[in-house]
């Protein structure tokens, strides 16, 4: 194989780009112990311990590295950058649900928010029960969490930091007798760094990786794996430095799968390896408030804040959202006066909103010859009520801390301007008039004690395939009700001590 750069994170520094060799081509195989596919928070932890562990790792990276620096959080060139098809991709059903993923060296770790929760214990011993899996409880799973959260630094914000738009909600929730607890994020605090350094995984999993001895390459997809006597075939695309469209291919004795909760299936299901990946796909449907206030709360650079509002258990959470200019102007699109209001009163506002845990699922399907694959959700009635409820519990919360009015992503209902007028959503919305959206994606591949339940073991191991895991949110078991990405991250742990005999 020509000459690759060979040290990643110098690369990093100078921001110049990795791509596969220009020349590589069928008869030029390389042989790897460990090819790691994706550079999310299960990947890169993956690629991290088993390179600590002496493996030799490979992990190949379909987006490409942009310094965190470099471009505005939650900016337009975000979006266009680091986004999966600048984050328009939609699940199909009613409502239409638009989702969003990464597509980045560091995947979503680097366009998160960081808010980190353990997987609730009642989620835990659901999980154990329903789907057969063994040593799953709380007392295991903290070990796996703890070693998490000092890897990435996990830490409340220092006193004096935390923004208005979060205090408010705090203040609403406590007026109405709620717990509205402020959730630790994966920062790392300094009095150079009052704001705090974001942890992602392009500053903690992927520089030790490489320490380690891991190569990273980016700009590579993987199009097919298949099984080649004991070890796997690995097809990949890229566009060499003339622009050109090429092919690339390496040996692998192990896989460790973690492309996300559909690029994982997408690559299952267009390899043959299982036909029941992508059937038992979940997410958190949610609903979004703009909330106007008579006081300014807004300001560039204010990023996601960290209370979220827990009064509910996980069957519904209500928290901040993103509010910069660009992300409020789409959000109000279908008002009347919603960019002009945009325009005049951004300061004064802010985005809340209210997610939910489904009883529908949805699932993923690879059509042969397309590159996107179609992505359905559908929501049952059940799911519709709980979305109504959930608006108007967020909005007596949001009136209790002050705001003046409030704007639903509901089509056809201009504003809400008194406690009152909740009463105008209806108990049941038109499926058709929501503007759902969802950031939490998971579950195409969840784990189980059968194959009849799930898509891979309960240690990751996909079901009827030898040195194949799968290592990302699409094989938690269902959607977890807090924010997935601790979750994941103590399972794959947990999951990597015991193949390694831990």
């Amino acid at each position: 194989m020509d000459k690759i750069v060979e040290n990643q994170m110098d690369s990093l520094r100078s921001h110049e780009p990795l791509a596969l060799p220009a020349n590589k081509e069928l008869g030029q195989i390389e042989d790897h112990d460990v090819v790691v596919i994706g550079s999310g928070p299960g990947a890169s932890l993956a690629a991290c311990v088993l390179a600590e562990a002496g493996r030799e790792v490979l992990v190949l990276e379909e987006g490409n590295y942009w310094p965190l620096e470099a471009i505005e959080p939650f900016s337009v060139d975000e979006l266009k950058l680091k986004y999966r098809n600048g984050g328009i991709t939609f699940a199909l059903g009613r409502p239409l649900i638009q989702y969003v993923e990464g597509r980045c060296l560091g995947g979503g770790s680097e366009i998160n928010s960081g808010l980190h929760h353990r997987l609730p214990d009642g989620v835990i011993w659901d999980w154990s029960s329903r789907f057969g899996l063994v040593s799953f409880n709380p007392v295991d799973l903290n070990v796996h969490s703890e070693a998490v959260e000092k890897d990435l630094k996990v830490s409340l914000a220092p006193e004096g930091t935390i923004p208005k738009v979060s205090l408010l909600l705090k203040a609403g929730a406590e007026a109405l007798g709620w717990n509205c607890p402020e959730v630790p994020r994966y920062r790392s605090f300094s009095s150079a760094s009052p704001e705090g350094e974001r942890q992602t995984m392009v500053r903690t999993y992927l520089p030790r990786a490489r320490k380690a001895g891991a190569r990273i390459i980016e700009g590579a997809r993987v199009e097919s794996i298949r099984p080649k006597k004991d070890k796997w075939l690995v097809k990949v695309s890229y566009i060499n430095s003339d622009g050109q469209k090429k092919r690339g291919f390496f040996i692998a004795k192990t896989i460790f799968l973690g492309a996300g909760t559909i690029g994982s299936s997408v690559i299952l299901k267009s390899s043959g390896l299982s036909a029941k990946s992508g059937q038992f796909f979940h997410l958190h449907p949610t609903v979004k408030w703009i909330a106007q206030f008579d006081q300014e709360i807004n300001y560039p650079g204010l990023g996601v804040s960290v209370h979220q509002v827990k009064e509910f258990g996980t069957s519904m959470s209500f928290g901040c959202s993103i509010s910069s200019p660009h992300y409020m102007l789409v959000s109000m699109s279908t008002k009347s006066r919603g960019q002009e209001v945009v325009r005049e009163k951004w300061p004064f506002l802010a985005v809340y909103y209210a997610a939910i845990v489904p009883e529908g699922h949805g699932a993923i399907t690879v059509l042969p010859g397309f590159d996107e694959p179609i992505v359905r959700f559908s929501l049952t009635k059940r799911d519709l009520a709980s979305l109504s409820l959930a608006f108007k519990r967020l909005g007596q919360a949001l009136f209790a801390a002050g705001a003046k009015r409030l704007y639903p992503s509901i089509r056809g209902l201009e504003s809400i301007e008194s406690p009152a007028d909740l009463d105008k959503i209806p108990t049941i919305p038109s499926p058709g008039s929501l503007e759902a959206m969802s950031i939490h994606l998971t579950s195409s591949n969840r784990m189980a004690g059968s194959p009849k339940l799930g898509v891979v073991d309960q240690w990751g191991a996909l079901w009827g395939h030898h040195d194949f895991y799968v290592t990302d949110a699409s094989i938690l078991c269902s959607a977890p009700g807090v924010n997935p990405q601790g979750p994941l991250l103590t399972v794959v742990r947990r999951n990597l001590t015991h193949y390694l005999g831990g």
